[in-house]
């Protein structure tokens, strides 16, 4: 005769405190994981950044560093939600689970950038949720809707960061006044990193940085105008921690262009295009010639070819170069 033997009590419990208690700990986990993964993620950015000022890269060192030494703190009393045949192993558990969240956002980041409208919260802590899910549920069906869910974040990174930055320069637009997008000439100068521009209500002005030991200078400057103005008048000109005014020689090379500096100087080029004028000066450029005349025909050929290749700003270009506000449903959504 076969004895009966109970085997309920084995079996996992379904009820709905079970149920209540595994969705907390998804959330508990989820919330955990991407809030301690912030920290590294800045850092890890903040290092592989393309910033031209060496101590941006110190100091995003130093806050991965900083923070990998706060999230796992953060992270160890998620432990008892990790529920493990040998208790030991949940630290590790939470280790991977620390590394793959941070993994995550930080690839996110690259495609899209962080910024705090609900959104954008939203998209960047769904990895650490799904992540969390596939640890706490652990089942196969689980696993598979994972998989979906991080392909469905991905694929609407790139959408969202298009949205971003169409609705930044909407915002930037109304907010700041600027009259029109022939305003917003894009120039670059090489081995210079731009600031967001300023609008003062006549003339939108960009300053350039260029590195100098443990910070950055300026070394070159752009402003616009509406309008055909003064292509002879003054210049706003880069000095370092300041900027100045000057009135260096004017000679048109042809309609709309004209050089100003000498033979021994190469100051600045103005163009009128489009219903604006576009002035810019400065620059570094390594001077390669033996004599100061032909070093000045080389920049004043590197600042011909800066200024004829300026073009109206593209949201994508426009979006690091400015700060929008968030004054509007849409801005507090995605900004």
């Amino acid at each position: 005769m076969t004895e009966y033997v109970n085997t309920a009590a084995w079996r996992p419990q379904s009820t709905p405190q079970a149920l209540l208690a595994r969705r907390g700990s998804v959330l508990c986990l989820g919330i955990a994981g991407a809030a301690a993964s912030t920290l590294p993620v800045v850092g890890i950015s903040q290092w592989l950044n393309d910033s031209i000022e060496p101590f941006h890269q110190v100091l995003g060192i130093a806050v991965l560093v900083v923070g990998m030494l706060v999230a796992l703190p953060v992270m160890l009393p998620m432990a008892k939600h990790v529920r493990m045949s040998r208790p030991g192993y949940a630290k590790l558990v939470l280790a991977l689970v620390l590394t793959a969240d941070t993994a995550a956002m930080l690839l996110l980041t690259r495609i899209l950038p962080f910024r705090i409208g609900l959104l954008s919260c939203l998209l960047y802590v769904l990895p650490a949720a799904l992540v969390a899910c596939t640890v706490v549920l652990r089942s196969r069906r689980v696993a598979m809707a994972t998989l979906g869910g991080f392909v469905a974040v991905f694929a609407l990174a790139a959408p969202v960061r298009t949205w971003q930055q169409q609705v930044a320069a909407q915002e930037w637009f109304r907010t700041t006044g600027v009259p029109s997008r022939a305003m917003v000439q894009i120039v670059g100068f090489p081995g210079m990193a731009q600031e967001a521009y300023t609008w003062d209500g006549k003339q939108l002005t960009a300053m350039f940085d260029y590195p100098m030991g443990p910070q950055t200078i300026w070394m070159a400057a752009e402003t616009v105008a509406q309008g055909n103005v003064d292509p002879c008048g003054p210049l706003l000109t880069a000095d370092g921690d300041t900027s100045s005014t000057e009135s260096p020689p004017c000679t048109q090379e042809r309609p709309g262009l004209w050089y100003r500096g000498t033979t021994d100087k190469a100051d600045g080029y103005v163009l009128q295009r489009d219903g604006v004028t576009i002035c810019v000066t400065g620059g570094v450029w390594p001077n390669t010639s033996k004599s100061q005349a032909a070093y000045t025909a080389e920049r004043k050929a590197a600042l011909r070819h800066v200024i004829l290749a300026a073009h109206p700003a593209t949201d994508a270009e426009l979006w690091p170069r400015i700060h929008p506000a968030s004054s509007t449903p849409l801005g507090f959504l995605l900004l």
